[in-house]
């Protein structure tokens, strides 16, 4: 199985921290560590500063590097900054330019027919492949957060039609995620048989399998976000996928090279590639798909149920309990989807049905309704304890409540009295989570999300830990285990809103001891 990336960036960014690999050769160890053989790279100046820049940049750094395909941003003909599409074509021919990517957002033009389509028509007309990205640059911030701002903002009805007016052109929408509008891009696929989706686009569970056997894989390409994003997610999410191998191997590498192989004048090299030897176990692992069962892991953080917010796909407790022992997850903390914005006493009955079937495999959280008085939330959650649930999960932000509220320190005085964990979606800054961890000191607070304001604090307290779930930007389980210690630093899925492999590989590739890796796949939420 070959692994071409189809979403990478070169050079110097507004947001870059430093430790993001922004050089050719930076790159290509960055590459050889999570064994991607080749790359589609546009250069970071056609994304943040202007296309015709970065479009000849790229093609002199990446010249030397067999393994490293230029692909050109493209701008609409009307403000003559570039060649009339045919001449685009010609010369994207003539200098092994492999694709054009659009963003739409960034250089404010839409999809619309008059906006587009004399730029499009010509690529059409020789298949050259067309990546759509709708998320504009964001100046200032943190990466994390900013170089790939929010999410769901893909034009569908543009997309679609400019995938009808041209049938030939292959169009892959790439953006920073897909989450609530997941089924209308069912639709768009459903509506367009040259639609194509990057994979980083789709950190959802099961939303690879959902699509392979809808409306099968060559519909999804490999793409990791590099230098922004960490490849590992992706690649823990595709390698371990429930496809068969065939499709795995199209998706990482088969799909891309097909379209980006238009160019009959100049067929697509395909460099030998020799990459370095794990740096342990658990990365010979993700290297090289072995099995993961037996592994020993638990998983801090999951849901049970359905959700208006997101289509889950194989979402079933005997599905969930498959796909925990797929990634050699032996238990796993869950909670309630219903109870995060709607009838938390409904949700909370899911949750202890699936603990009193399953005791050996789940343990459950209750989720109160912070909406509710202050007699209600502690009449359901001492209900939750009595149906067997031992802890308990917070989500303000989805029940509309304010994360700062009072109705929080309920849940965290039964906490306190109970000695059990309590996990909440965001606990506020380092101050508030300081202020409760020393008022609550005999509850057990876990991070839903791996927010750096979480860092400091675990060197004032002991009581605090931090949920994985995401790892998803470039070098951050490094950051935060510098920062707070890989004993304080718990392995969260997000099961099943996301997939297991997403939040797993990250740490599987990650460089740092096997030991802090174990502590944080599963021995420190046992402990716990």
């Amino acid at each position: 199985m070959r692994t071409i990336d189809a979403n990478v960036r070169l050079g110097r960014f507004n947001d870059w921290s430093g430790r993001e690999p922004i050089t050719p050769d930076d790159l290509l160890r960055t590459m050889d560590h999570y064994g991607i053989h080749e790359a589609l790279v546009v250069d970071s100046l056609s994304y943040e500063y202007h296309a015709v820049d970065g479009n000849e940049r790229v093609l002199e750094v990446t010249a030397p590097h067999p393994r490293l395909h230029p692909a050109w941003a493209a701008l609409p003909p009307g403000s003559r900054e570039m060649p009339h599409s045919h001449e685009l074509v010609a010369e994207m021919r003539d200098r092994g330019v492999r694709a054009v990517f659009l963003y739409p957002q960034e250089y404010h033009f839409t999809l619309d027919d008059w906006c587009l389509d004399a730029l499009v028509g010509p690529l059409a007309e020789s298949g050259v492949p067309v990546f759509i990205c709708p998320n504009p640059h964001t100046a200032g911030g943190d990466p994390e957060a900013s170089h790939w701002r929010g999410q769901d903002r893909t034009d569908w009805p543009g997309v679609v039609r400019l995938c009808r007016t041209f049938p030939e052109l292959p169009v892959v929408v790439v953006e920073n995620r897909i989450s609530y509008t997941l089924r209308t891009m069912y639709q768009a696929l459903e509506a367009c048989p040259n639609l194509h989706v990057e994979l980083s686009t789709l950190w959802l569970h099961h939303v690879i399998e959902f699509v392979c056997r809808e409306w099968g894989a060559e519909r999804l390409v490999f793409g990791s976000g590099l230098p922004v994003r960490d490849p590992g997610a992706v690649l823990g999410q595709l390698n371990y996928a429930d496809i068969a191998d065939e499709e795995v191997a199209a998706i990482a590498g088969g799909n891309l090279r097909e379209l980006l192989s238009w160019n009959e004048n100049d067929p697509l090299p395909h460099p030998a590639v020799e990459f370095p030897a794990p740096i342990d176990e658990l990365h010979d692992i993700a290297l090289h798909r072995k099995p993961l069962r037996g592994q020993g892991f638990d998983c801090a953080h999951g849901h049970l149920g359905r959700t208006t917010f997101l289509h889950i796909p194989d979402g079933s407790t005997e599905d969930l309990l498959a796909e925990m022992d797929r990634f050699g997850v032996d238990r796993s903390v869950v909670f309630t989807d219903g109870g995060l914005a709607s009838d938390e006493v409904y949700g909370n009955d899911l949750v202890a049905s699936a603990v009193k079937a399953h005791p050996d495999r789940f343990i459950g959280l209750v989720s109160p309704n912070l909406n509710r008085s202050p007699e209600q939330i502690r009449g359901e959650i001492e209900r939750g304890f009595a149906m067997g649930l031992i802890g308990i999960k917070l989500h303000p932000d989805f029940s509309g409540y304010d994360t700062n509220g009072p109705n929080v320190e309920i849940a965290c005085a039964v906490a306190h009295e109970r000695h059990c964990i309590i996990v909440n979606h965001y606990w506020g800054d380092t101050d508030r989570l300081v202020y409760l961890c020393r008022k609550y000191p005999d509850a057990c607070f876990i991070t839903g999300h791996t927010h750096p304001d979480a860092i400091p604090a675990t060197g004032v307290v002991d009581n605090l830990y931090i949920g994985t779930c995401p790892l998803n930007s470039y070098g951050t389980l490094e950051k935060f285990v510098s920062g707070a210690g890989a004993e304080r630093i718990v392995f969260g899925s997000d099961l099943s809103w996301n997939p297991v492999g997403w939040g797993m590989g990250p740490i599987l590739y990650a460089d740092i001891p096997v030991e802090a890796k174990r502590l944080i796949l599963g021995g420190n939420i046992r402990r716990l």
